[in-house]
C-alpha cells in the first residue's frame, strides 16, 4: 500500500510520513520505493529515506542501490540528513566495507557530533579505527568498545 502511495503522493508532509512508514517494513518493495527519494530536493524527504534505511539489516549484505543511496546521504548538504545516514549506517547490522570506510572518512570532521556518530558506528562493527578516534574526542574515558575488546 505504501509503495504505491509514495509513487503518487505530491504533498511533501504526507510523502515524508509515507516514506517513514515504508522504512518500518523490511521488504524489497519498500526499499525500491524509498531509494528514488534519496536525491529529493526537500531535506525532510531525504531524512525520511535515511531513517527508513536504518532497519535494513537483512539480508546480510546491503544492495548496491541502498549502498549508493547511503553513501549519497552520508555527504548530504543537510546536517540532519547526513547525521541520520551515518547513524543509520552505524546502527545497522550489515558490515559493508565500503560503508565502514565512509564512516571512517568522517572521523576528522569539524562537527564533533559527526565524529561521535562515526566512532559509535565503527565500534558497533568492531572496527579498530574507532579507538584512536575516540581518544581524540576527549576527555579520556574507557569506551565500551575498548572494554569489550580487552575483556574488561
Amino acid at each position: 500500500m505504501f509503495s504505491d502511495w509514495s509513487a503518487e503522493e505530491t504533498d511533501l508532509a504526507v510523502l515524508t510520513e509515507v516514506l517513514v512508514a515504508l522504512g518500518e517494513h523490511v521488504d524489497p518493495r519498500a526499499e525500491a520505493a524509498l531509494l528514488p527519494y534519496a536525491g529529493h530536493p526537500d531535506a525532510r524527504v531525504r531524512r525520511a529515506v535515511a531513517q527508513g534505511l536504518i532497519g535494513w539489516s537483512s539480508p546480510p549484505a546491503v544492495s548496491s542501490e541502498a549502498r549508493t543511496a547511503l553513501l549519497q546521504l552520508m555527504t548530504d548538504p543537510d546536517a540532519v540528513v547526513w547525521k541520520t545516514a551515518c547513524r543509520t549506517r552505524g546502527e545497522g547490522r550489515v558490515n559493508d566495507p565500503v560503508l565502514m570506510h565512509a564512516l571512517a572518512a568522517v572521523l576528522d570532521d569539524t562537527d564533533r557530533r559527526v565524529r561521535v556518530v562515526a566512532v559509535y558506528g565503527l565500534a558497533l562493527h568492531h572496527d579498530e579505527r574507532c579507538v584512536e578516534a575516540a581518544r581524540r574526542l576527549g576527555p579520556p574515558q574507557p569506551w565500551r568498545y575498548e572494554r569489550r575488546r580487552d575483556g574488561r
